[in-house]
């Protein structure tokens, strides 16, 4: 937990408190104190969502090594590697004039010691070498007879599996790297958090192996 994570913390707490306030001061018209606690609050959340705004738009963005491993709590993930889909092979996606399917994989792991857990909330986007993003244009459907894994399937600690998503890109297009967030609250409020409103999400790089 970071000092940004705290401070979020007792903010929503010094929220909580001051609403409480301005109810009972609301209840016992008490105008005067009504005013007071709803420009304190109003102050206190204009001055944090000022500073909020300026780290994302100030903060460099986070890029990570093909490989490398990264982790909300005890549930990671690391970009592996995007190949071009075989034109021989059957289409995860719709064929599409000038395009072309590349399939990323991702390895999905848990450094829990007893806790089963999975991220119902998990999404993944694929950012070009130009910075375009693309969503999965399918849910792979998988090759063979065991049922394909997807981003959001149970951990149990210390497993681990891969998972496969098709990105239907622009033939010129080659991948940079993955984009893979875990929800968005209460990141999305937390100072200098990755997925800090305005803020740049951090880029996984994937080995990308070059067309034939």
């Amino acid at each position: 937990m970071t000092p940004f994570d705290l401070l979020f913390l007792a903010s929503a707490l010094f929220s909580v408190f001051c609403l409480l306030l301005i109810l009972v001061s609301a209840l016992r018209r008490r105008s005067d104190r009504l005013r007071w606690w709803t420009r304190l609050l109003g102050s206190y959340l204009a001055a944090y969502a000022l500073v909020l705004v300026l780290t994302s738009l100030l903060s460099a963005r986070r890029v990570l090594a093909p490989g490398e491993r990264r982790c909300w709590d005890d549930w990671c993930v690391t970009a592996v590697r995007a190949v071009p889909e075989s034109v021989s092979a059957s289409s995860a996606c719709d064929a599409a004039p000038n395009k072309r399917v590349w399939l990323a994989e991702v390895q999905i792991s848990s450094v829990a010691k007893r806790v089963t857990q999975r991220a119902l909330d998990a999404r993944a986007e694929l950012e070009d070498q130009q910075g375009q993003r693309y969503t999965p244009c399918a849910a792979w459907s998988g090759q063979g007879t065991s049922p394909p894994h997807t981003l959001s399937d149970p951990l149990r600690p210390g497993e681990f599996f891969s998972v496969l998503l098709p990105f239907q890109l622009p033939s010129s297009a080659r991948p940079a790297g993955l984009i893979l967030q875990h929800g968005s609250f209460p990141g999305v409020l937390i100072i200098g958090d990755d997925s800090s409103w305005l803020h740049r999400r951090t880029l996984q790089r994937i080995a990308a192996t070059p067309p034939s």
